[in-house]
C-alpha cells in the first residue's frame, strides 16, 4: 500500500508538503505542486478518506436531490444522475442520493451534519407540466392522423424531448434535445469551482440543439 511518505520521497519533499498539496491549506509553488501531483499519479496514491476529510474540512461527497415520483421522464433523469456521478468521480468525489420527498427535513439533516460539501437539486424542468405530455406524443400523432391530417404535409410538429423519444415515433419528430448529461457535468464542474474558491457565473445557459426530422416540412412548402 502506497503511503504519503512514499509520495514525498519520490517528489523530493516532506510529507507535510504532500499534505498541503492535497488539502490546499497552504500555498505551494507551482513546480512543487506539479512534482507532488505527478508522484501521486505515478504511484497510484489514494489518501484515506477519513484522514483527507479531517485535513481539508471536506467530506468529498456531493448530494444529489432527485424527485422520484410519477409524471417524470425517467430516462432523462437517469442521464442527468449518471453524468453527475461520473463527473464527481473524476473530481474524486462520491455522490449521496436524496429524494425530493424528504423535503426540507432531509436537506437540513444533511446540511447540519456536514455529510456533504455541496448539493445539486433537480426539480425545475422535471416539474414542468409538459414533461408528462411527452409520453403522449405518439398518441397525439395518431389523433392528428385519425382527423385526416398528415404529418408533415398538413401539419408540422416540433417537440422538446430526448432524442431517443423523438427518433422512435411513427414519424420521427423534429426536436430540441434535453441535454441532461451535459447539464449534470456542468453542475458538478461549477460546484467544484465554487468549492475551490474560483468565481462562477450566477447562471449558465446552454445553446439549444434543434435536430430536423421527418415531422416538419420545409418552409413555404405548404
Amino acid at each position: 500500500m502506497v503511503k504519503i511518505t512514499d509520495v514525498a520521497r519520490r517528489a523530493g519533499v516532506s510529507p507535510s508538503t504532500v499534505s498541503y498539496v492535497l488539502s490546499g491549506k497552504r500555498s505551494i509553488s507551482a513546480a512543487t505542486q506539479r512534482r507532488v501531483e505527478a508522484s501521486i499519479r505515478e504511484l497510484g496514491y489514494r489518501p484515506h478518506a477519513g484522514a483527507r476529510a479531517l485535513a481539508s474540512s471536506r467530506s468529498n461527497v456531493l448530494a444529489l436531490v432527485m424527485p422520484l415520483r410519477s409524471g417524470i421522464h425517467v430516462p432523462v433523469q437517469m442521464q442527468f444522475a449518471g453524468a453527475v456521478v461520473t463527473t464527481a468521480r473524476g473530481h474524486d468525489h462520491d455522490v449521496l442520493l436524496l429524494t425530493q420527498e424528504e423535503g426540507e427535513d432531509g436537506l437540513r439533516r444533511v446540511a447540519d451534519s456536514a455529510l456533504v460539501d455541496a448539493l445539486i437539486v433537480m426539480d425545475v424542468q422535471l416539474r414542468d407540466a409538459r414533461v408528462p405530455l411527452l409520453r403522449t406524443l405518439p398518441l397525439l400523432m395518431e389523433a392528428f392522423q385519425q382527423a385526416g391530417m398528415r404529418i408533415p404535409q398538413d401539419l408540422s410538429m416540433v417537440a422538446v424531448c430526448p432524442d431517443e423519444l423523438a427518433e422512435n415515433t411513427a414519424v420521427p419528430v423534429t426536436s430540441v434535445a434535453i441535454p441532461a448529461a451535459e447539464v449534470g457535468e456542468r453542475a458538478v464542474g461549477l460546484l467544484m469551482d465554487k468549492l475551490n474558491g474560483r468565481s462562477v457565473p450566477d447562471a449558465t445557459l446552454l445553446p439549444p440543439r434543434l435536430t430536423p426530422r421527418a415531422s416538419t416540412a420545409p418552409r413555404g412548402s405548404g
